[in-house]
């Protein structure tokens, strides 16, 4: 009985030590491989993009710069709300060693919502970034709300690949 005991202890406090390794580390810079990302590829060139994330557990702040053009979200874990007032609504979440992120805003007066699967190559030393984006046009499309259909025509998607820079 007390082998069972010890062993289920040490069944418990080995799974608490995987728990606590932790989340992959997104933290540093990144700059998009215009080769292969999709978003470089749409329409009129976009140029270097650079993004700069800073993880904690509490928080993930992600920097983008495009086009001369810096844009920075702060993602809270999900059901956390911002504290800062007009600050968007945005959220982080894990599936395994995949750090999922959800914005919502608006461009040009119409409500979006952008989600990004961020994944990390074995190394470390890029991220691939699979990015849906979702147009809100007040009406439905085929499927509930809470469900869109990622062939609907206010859907777009595409992937990105960066490179650690530091």
């Amino acid at each position: 009985m007390k082998i069972l005991l010890s062993a289920l202890c040490l069944v418990g406090l080995g799974s608490v030590g995987l728990t606590a390794q932790g989340a992959p580390d997104f933290s540093g810079t990144w700059t998009m491989d215009l080769s292969r990302s999709e978003a470089a590829a749409q329409g009129t060139p976009i140029g270097p993009v650079v993004v700069a994330i800073r993880q904690t557990p509490a928080e993930v702040n992600i920097e983008t710069t495009r086009g001369g053009n810096t844009q920075t979200v702060r993602y809270l874990p999900v059901g956390m709300k911002a504290t800062v007032a007009g600050e968007p609504v945005s959220s982080f979440r894990w599936e395994g060693p995949k750090l999922i992120t959800t914005l919502i805003t608006d461009v040009n007066k119409q409500a979006v919502t952008v989600d990004e699967v961020r994944s990390l190559n074995s190394a470390g030393t890029e991220m691939t970034v699979e990015v849906t984006l979702v147009v809100q046009h007040g009406y439905q499309s085929g499927g509930s709300s809470a469900v869109q259909s990622k062939n609907s025509p206010n859907t777009a998607t595409g992937t990105n690949v960066f490179i650690k820079q530091r």
